[in-house]
This record gives structure tokens, sequence and C-alpha cells, in this order.
């Protein structure tokens, strides 16, 4: 049965609350109960609350060399508390401010609160109810403290704080997973053993996690959605260092919502091993000084690209309001140049991008970024982010920003992110076709030899968490910063490849899309977390997926730069161990 509430649709499962377990029920009577009596003397009352209760359970298992370093169960349940006060037109949020009260963490961090595990429905409500308090009295203050700073700026735009939407009630019943500790152990263990095989792998891990991630979602306008989303994430890296010492490293990474869904332990094992064969090759590899010219970067290195030098600009965030001069810095991390180009040319004519949460799976893959309604309860739909190159609109949440008025049904965690992002061309070329255009634009320029890029690192699957001095510098003067090449080749006009090493991408920024050349007939799907643009203590957890970082799926073909800048690192370099690896030293 469907019923339409004014802007409010509601898909309702009879029976709704028939057997409705403690928690919901204290989330639905602590809401009732907060949005008719929580006024704080004279003050506004609210007039809008969302409670996020999000419970994550499963299993990490971890090995080295074969033998297990890590195996624990976990279950953690939080709950984020929205509080409005207001209107829709202008409200307490969009504004950033460090200020702390007597309410403790629900203050400094949103309204984020851990809850406790068991049903107790007496106690949730009295965890609820102290949380809704926190964030109703900082809102009060955020709204107080806003106002007093527009009364000393001049608004150029009028931006609502809240869009009005029609939301969803939906409860979702899918199964929960289910693996054996017993067969998460041999996996791990039995894959991790293949780096004894490798003795030019200095450091090695790999970990298997399982979860079951349940979300329950009520707002004061009648929205709400329950929801489970199993998944299952592997994970290997590994490390070395080349003889001058520069570091190098690789990973192999799946993801699916079961154990089935993820490649066979045979497949990771080929995998693991022709990863070791690279990064043996990549010791021996020689480094270039610096390279301007063409650059083809082949299937998963072009997604990795996308991901993270040009999907973050397609996610419509705003700079907030700043009480404080000394909080711009952190408040223009939300900027994001795209705004200002809607009907811009930012591709070329022949790219366009969409995102589309309803899609499952592609070229028989599947798609990690599935899902039928978002963080807001907005039902997920097909969203045209750039048509034959020109942009036309952005991912955005019930947060508008300058020219997008309506959610997009984007909202992933603490605001708008992807789902699952195609790149399509028009005319693609085939394999040959594209390595004949660049070899083309080797002899057009005169070149010795053009750069293919296969392979890119992801900065939430580095096994050191240390970063390039180039990273450090990238991101000033409007440059992008991109992780450094995995997999690099010189190639020639004659056909032939030579391996290079630590290949770092220089002055890359959102205008050198508009420099792609051509790209391939054929597609690549490919998941990888995915960073966006946050402020810090603005967020609250998600476990989207038992990653590092909300995974994102990318369908987009091979990509043909006509320049781009490459370059060794720079800086201080480590040395490698004095000594030989002891299991090695016979």
């Amino acid at each position: 049965m469907i019923r339409k509430i004014g802007l409010i649709m509601l898909v309702v499962f009879i029976p709704l609350y028939a057997e409705e377990d403690a928690l919901t029920k204290a989330m639905r009577d602590e809401l009732a109960r907060s949005m008719k009596q929580l006024q704080l003397e004279n003050l506004e009352k609210p007039y809008f609350i969302a409670y996020r209760v999000i419970e994550n359970n499963g299993r990490r298992t971890s090995a080295t060399f074969g033998t297990l370093t890590g195996g624990s169960e976990f279950r953690v349940r939080y709950l984020n508390v929205e509080v409005r006060v207001g209107d829709y037109k202008l409200d307490n949020t969009n504004f950033f401010s460090l200020s702390l009260g007597a309410a403790g963490v629900a203050r400094m961090y949103g309204g984020t609160v851990q809850l406790p595990l068991e049903d107790d429905y007496k106690e949730l409500r009295r965890q609820i109810w102290l949380a809704t308090d926190g964030a109703y009295k900082k809102a009060l203050e955020d709204l107080s403290k806003k106002r007093a700073t527009l009364q000393n700026k001049t608004r150029t735009e009028e931006i609502p704080d809240l869009t009005r939407e029609e939301t969803s009630t939906l409860a979702e019943e899918t199964p929960p997973l289910t693996i054996p500790a017993s067969r998460m152990e041999g996996w791990v263990r039995e894959l991790s053993a293949l780096f004894k095989e490798m003795p030019d792998i200095f450091d090695s891990r790999v970990q298997l996690t399982s979860s079951n991630t349940q979300t329950r979602y009520l707002n004061s306008e009648g929205g709400s959605y329950t929801r489970v989303r199993p998944a299952v994430a592997f994970i290997a890296r590994a490390a070395t260092q080349a003889p001058d010492g520069m570091p190098l490293e690789d990973f192999v990474a799946a993801y699916g919502r079961s154990m089935d869904d993820l490649p066979s332990k045979e497949q990771l094992s080929a995998r693991i091993r022709e990863l070791g064969v690279h990064l043996k090759a990549l010791r021996g590899a020689n480094t270039i000084e610096q390279y301007n010219g063409p650059v083809l970067f082949e299937g998963p290195a072009a997604a990795e690209l996308f991901n993270q030098a040009f999907a973050p600009n397609l996610v419509g965030t705003r700079r907030p309001i700043a009480d404080n001069p000394s909080y711009e810095r952190y408040a223009a991390q939300a900027d994001n140049p795209f705004i200002d180009k809607l009907g811009a040319r930012v591709l070329p004519e022949f790219l366009s991008v969409s995102d589309n949460a309803t899609a499952m799976e592609h070229l028989k893959a599947q798609l990690a970024g599935w899902y039928k309604v978002d963080d807001d309860g907005i039902a997920a739909r097909e969203t045209k982010l750039v048509e034959k190159g020109t942009l036309r609109s952005l991912l955005t949440s019930r947060n508008p920003v300058r020219g997008i008025t309506r959610s997009t049904g984007n909202r992933r965690g603490a605001g708008p992110m992807p789902s699952n992002l195609f790149i399509t061309a028009d005319n693609g070329l085939g394999a040959q076709e594209l390595r004949e255009r660049l070899i083309g634009q080797i002899k057009q320029r005169g070149k010795e030899y053009a750069i293919i890029i296969r392979s890119l690192g992801n900065p939430a699957l580095r096994l050191s968490r240390g970063i390039s001095m180039a990273a450090m510098m990238a991101g000033q003067g409007g440059e992008t910063r991109v992780e450094p090449a995995i997999l690099a080749y010189k190639a020639y006009a004659d056909g032939k490849e030579e391996l290079v090493r630590n290949v770092e991408i220089s002055g890359l920024s959102a205008a050198s899309f508009k420099e792609i050349l051509a790209a391939s007939k054929e597609q690549t799907v490919y998941t990888a977390p995915f960073r966006g643009r946050s402020l810090p203590l603005q967020s609250y957890p998600t476990f989207e997926g038992p990653g590092e970082g909300s995974l994102v799926s990318f369908v987009v073909p091979s990509l043909l730069f006509e320049d781009m800048t490459l370059k060794k690192p720079s800086g201080e370099i480590p040395l490698p161990p004095v000594a030989k690896h002891p299991f090695f030293d016979k």
C-alpha cells in the first residue's frame, strides 16, 4: 500500500509495527516525545529531527607470512541524531564551529554516540533522550551564532538549508551473512603463506572481513527505513624497496555480498603470485627523471584516476558559514570548483558520466554502490552528471547547493557521494586502435616513447601510511593529489614496452580531463574505497563496507591524455634493510 501525505510518500509494509523491536520502538517513541516536548524556555522548537542507528557486526581475520595476526569478532551500535532548529530556509546546519559545551560528545561530533548492544528499551530511551538533548542544545547555540555571523556578512545567494522531498518508508529483509571463523582463518593463512615464495617482498598483509550492517532510520516528516547490508572484503597488500631505497607497493582487493561473490581461492592465489612477479620486476626497473607527453591509462588505472581526481568534483558540497576566521581554512575543504561550472564543458564532447544507485551489476560484475534509498530515505535513481562533455548536475543530499535545489538521492554517510559511476564514450576505439592513436602521438610530437599506466595506488589500500613528498605538496595551487602509479611502462613506436617504477603524476587538475584525446569502447568494472570532501568532526560511522572507506563502483573505458607531467619522487628516501629477509637467508 502506498500513501502520499503532502510531499511525503509512504510505502507501507503491513504489518508495519506489529513486531517492532525494542530499539525501533525506543527511537519512534523518543522521536514523537521530542517533537512535542523539546523546547528550552522561550527558544525555538525543532522543526526536523532524524535518528539513524547503525549496527555493525562481523569478523575480521588477518595474517602475514602464513601466520595469523588477528582474528576477532566485532559488534558496535551507533546513534546519529540530526536536530534542526529554525526552518527549511535557514537553520543551524551548514555552519562550522568548534565550540564545546557541557553536553559532551554529542555536541562535539554532530550528535553521534555509541548505544548499548542489548535491546533494553528503557536504557535505549535514556541514551536517545540524552543524545537528542545535547544535539538540540548545540543546534540552538549554532543557530544563534549563525544568525549573529550573518548579521556581519552580506549574503550574495539565498540557498535553503534543507530541501523538501518525497521520502519513503521501506523495510528490507536481507538474510545476514555468516562465515565460519575456521574458513576465514584458513583463507588468510593459506593466501598469506604465498609470500614465502617471494624473497623480493619485504612486508605483506592479508585480511578478510565479513560484516552485516543494519541501519534503522526515522525522521519527523514520517520517513523511515530499515535495511541490512551483508558485505565481505578481501585485501592483500605487499611492499618492498628498490635497491636505491624507493618504496614499492601493490595490492589485491575484492569485494562482494558473500564469499561466493569473491574470486575463488585459486584465482586470488594467481593474482597474489602475479603481484609478486610485478614487484620483483619493479625492483629491477629504471625510473624516469621527468616526462611530459601523452599518457594512456588502461582499465583499472583509468578507474582509479577518475576515482581520485575527477569523481570528488561531482559531489555537490558547499562551504559552510564559519564563525571564526581561523576556521575558514577548514570550511574551505568543502569547496567544490564544479559548482560554478554547471553548463560548462568539463570533459571532451565524446564522454558522458552518470550515477546510478539502482544498478546491481554490469558486464556480469557486481556493483558495490547499489541501494534502494539513500541515508536520508530518498529513493535511488539515475542522475546524468555530464552529457557529451558538459556538466549538467552534481550529486546532492537534502542540503542543496547553488543551482541544484533537490536531492539526487546520494547521501551516504555525512553527505553526498557517488554510488555507481558510469563513464561512457561515443565512438570509442578498440584496444588496437587506441594503441595506434598513442603511437601516432609519439610520432607527431617527435618523442622517443609514450607512457602507459595500468595500475594506480589507492590511499585507503596502502600498506605503509607514509606519503610521498609529491603527494604532500599536491593540492596546492589547484593541483589534485593522486597516488603514484604501481605499473607504468614506456611504450615505443615499434611496440616494445619497458617497465618503469616510482612514477608520480604532477600538475594534474580537473581541467586536465578536458585534454583526453580518446577513450576505448571496452569498459572495466572497478570497485574501490572513495574519499570525497568532508569537514573534520562533521561525520558519523557508515560501515558501508568492511574495506577502508565507503565503496564506489566505476564502469570506465581506458583514457588517453594528450599531455601529462610525470616524474620520480623527490625528498629523502629510507635505506633498504641492511641484512636479507631471515626466512630467505639460507
